[in-house]
């Protein structure tokens, strides 16, 4: 099978321009629920553009996001993901008069995933032309442009400026059409589940860029909408008369076909059938996954195989950008899936993920202060005959004297190990620290291993600042009588299940 080559120059050190929705997303912690009934929800980067570049940076592109966010927290909160992830923020402009978008979402498998877009005049809606830098597009390969971004006419505008900036620079072009109806106004405000309506006026809106495109992905629905027929199969030949761009058709579970102009035949790749938790950004996943071997120039294959291990991953995981996988994961994954059963779940698969989402954007030795212990400290109080009170006022001027060394150093890996019980106040200031916090959880000098908290030990840590990292004192040798041993590791691994 031949495909058409992708031509573009492999020095130039962006891989891929990714403009469009990037927001909050609110994913609801109670699964198999109501929406409606959800009590608590986990905070994640979001949107159909920043899931792909956090998903290409993860697989081992160069990603930049070109897009604006808010000047609010949620805004900041986008932005530091994004660098952490090592996504290029240069296009990433702050607005001070829109808020950052949020989207809130229910998790209700196997076929219930309701979301309520909350996107009035919202930021990532606000590129304008100026915004195009033809200087980094000249450096990159690639730029990856959204459906939902066509859906005003100002961001069409802009859109328009990025293709033809992008054309002019050598950049191939990319369509995601990403057909969210809400967005375009075809179904109620709160009604961000539905996935497919007619409409002849998006279908002009989205066809005067097919002839710019180089690659066009969408499921069966989408497709359709950009053809603008009632079959998928005259969708893609309206497609085809105006584009000459190579088009992948999502398939869900089935996994994806790929037309290339001129083949007589599609392209797929093997699919993972997998327990579904989430579907929700499961697409962001596969087009992550098929640019990794699209960008790389690999076979059409190869890129279908990437796109579905990606997608097939995804959907047992809980949220969309944090469940990106990397591409140790994908080989890992690809490699054992019909050797291993449940997969998706096995510890190896989960030590590969801890290691993608913790281990990656932080792969960096801390220099750590450690003034924790209480024990200690509590018995030469004792000895001496002074109050435990002492024991606060001590510590707090240790750690005026760390923060004092810490701005003169200003190095980004210093670290301080500070107890709850005496360590309390300086924790209740710690948000604005330029150093990471690391608290331990473990009752000191108790065995076996009990939990500093009373009642539920991910409670506890749910309500810690998600930056802190936990520290725990360990006792295990090979001579501990068997029972001891158990209570042990049963405890590690609650630990450990609580904070990955």
């Amino acid at each position: 099978m031949t495909h058409r080559s992708r031509s573009f120059d492999d020095n130039r050190p962006i891989d891929l321009i990714c403009m469009g929705r990037v927001a909050v997303d609110l994913y609801a912690e109670q699964v198999y629920s109501h929406l409606k009934d959800a009590q608590s929800f986990r905070k994640y980067l979001g949107g159909c553009a920043g899931n792909t570049a956090v998903g290409t940076a993860r697989l081992g592109l160069k990603s930049a996001m070109f897009s604006c966010v808010g000047t609010d927290e949620m805004g900041l909160f986008l932005r530091d993901t994004l660098e952490n992830e090592g996504v290029d923020t240069t296009l990433l402009r702050s607005t001070p008069e829109h808020l950052t978008a949020l989207v809130v979402l229910g998790v209700n498998p196997p076929d219930r995933f309701p979301l309520i877009f909350y996107r009035e005049n919202c930021a990532d809606m606000q590129i304008q032309p100026e915004d195009v830098n033809p200087e980094i597009f000249r450096k990159a390969k690639a730029l990856l442009i959204t459906g939902t971004g066509l859906s005003t006419s100002s961001m069409r505008e802009a859109t328009r400026k990025a293709v033809k900036t992008a054309k002019e620079s050598g950049c191939l072009v990319i369509l995601d059409i990403d057909f969210r109806p809400v967005l375009w106004g075809l179904t109620e405000a709160g009604d961000g589940e539905t996935r497919f309506v007619a409409s002849a006026a998006v279908t002009r809106e989205i066809q005067p860029f097919l002839s710019d495109l180089d690659l066009i992905v969408g499921t069966e629905e989408e497709i359709m909408i950009a053809g603008g027929e009632q079959t998928l199969e005259k969708s893609l030949s309206a497609i085809g008369s105006q584009s000459s761009a190579t088009v992948v058709l999502k398939r869900g579970a089935e996994g994806c076909m790929v037309y290339s102009a001129g083949s007589t035949s599609p392209v797929s790749a093997r699919s993972f059938k997998i327990e579904v938790l989430n579907v929700l950004g499961a697409g962001d996943s596969f087009m992550s996954g098929f640019l990794r071997g699209w960008l790389r120039n690999e076979s059409l294959e190869n890129c279908a195989l990437y796109g579905n291990a990606c997608g097939a991953l995804v959907v047992t995981r809980h949220g969309c950008s944090p469940s990106s996988p990397s591409f140790d994961e994908v080989e890992h994954f690809i490699r054992n899936f019909d050797k291993v059963p449940n997969l998706a779940h096995h510890p190896k698969m989960n030590h590969l993920h801890s290691l993608t989402e913790f281990g990656m954007p932080r792969n960096r030795e801390l220099l750590i202060f450690a003034f924790d212990r209480r024990n200690k400290f509590e018995e030469s109080c004792r000895k001496i005959n002074l109050p435990l009170q002492r024991i606060f006022r001590f510590k707090e001027l240790v750690h005026q004297g760390f923060q004092s060394a810490s701005q003169k150093i200003k190095q980004n890996d210093l670290a301080i190990l500070i107890d709850q019980k005496y360590g309390r106040r300086i924790l209740n200031d710690s948000s604005d620290f330029n150093y990471t916090i690391g608290v331990s959880v473990e009752d000191e000098g108790v065995f076996p291993l009990k939990w500093l908290c009373e009642g539920s030990l991910y409670q506890h840590l749910l309500e810690r600042p998600s930056k802190w990292f936990v520290k725990v004192i360990f006792r295990f040798h090979t001579d501990m009588n068997p029972d001891d041993k158990k209570i042990q590791l049963i405890q590690l691994r609650k630990l450990s299940d609580v904070c990955t």
